[in-house]
Parts: structure tokens; sequence; C-alpha cells
């Protein structure tokens, strides 16, 4: 049996973490669109707006793997940016609902 090591054993950790994170991200696009499926609109509207929860969802979870295999000296400060846009973006929905 071959040991692994500590590198490789924090990257299958790592991996495991990530896997995790992009379950969820797909979750909730899958969350999205169930909703989406149950309203009544146009399927035309519900086709447009699945497709962008897809591209959406799956842009996110690509953006997240390339932080994560950045330089590690970059990515605490790519991470926040991430997350600086997603709450603007966030405040932008938010803005809209109250609206209503």
């Amino acid at each position: 049996m071959v040991k692994k090591t500590r590198k490789e054993k924090r990257m299958v950790n790592q991996n495991r973490k990530n896997q995790d994170i992009s379950l969820r991200t797909i979750e909730a696009a899958e969350s999205v669109r169930s909703l989406i499926h149950s309203l009544s609109m146009s399927l035309e509207e519900k086709i447009a707006m699945e497709d962008q929860i897809n591209n959406l969802s799956h842009e996110s979870n690509c953006l997240l793997d390339i932080i994560s295999n950045s330089k590690k000296d970059y990515q605490k400060k790519l991470f926040s940016a991430f997350r600086k846009f997603l709450v603007r973006n966030i405040d932008a929905v938010n803005q809209r609902i109250s609206e209503l």
C-alpha cells in the first residue's frame, strides 16, 4: 500500500470540500429551476430563465475553481472581491424585492 504525503492528503481534502461547495450551488440552482417550473408563465420565459440560472451556476462554480487554483497569496483577495460582487448583486435583488 502506498502512503499519501501530507500534501496529497490536503489536496484530497480540499477537492472534497470543493465538491461539497459545488453540490450546494447545484442544489441551489435546482431549487430555482423547480420554482420556475411551478410558475404559470410561457414556456419561452421558463426556458430563458432556466438557461440563465444554469449559466450563472456554471460560471460561479468555474470562477470558484479558478480562484481555488490560483496562487495562495491571491486567493483571499480574489474570494473577498467575488464575495463583494455577490453581495452587491444580492443588494440589487433586495432593492427589486422592496420595490414590489
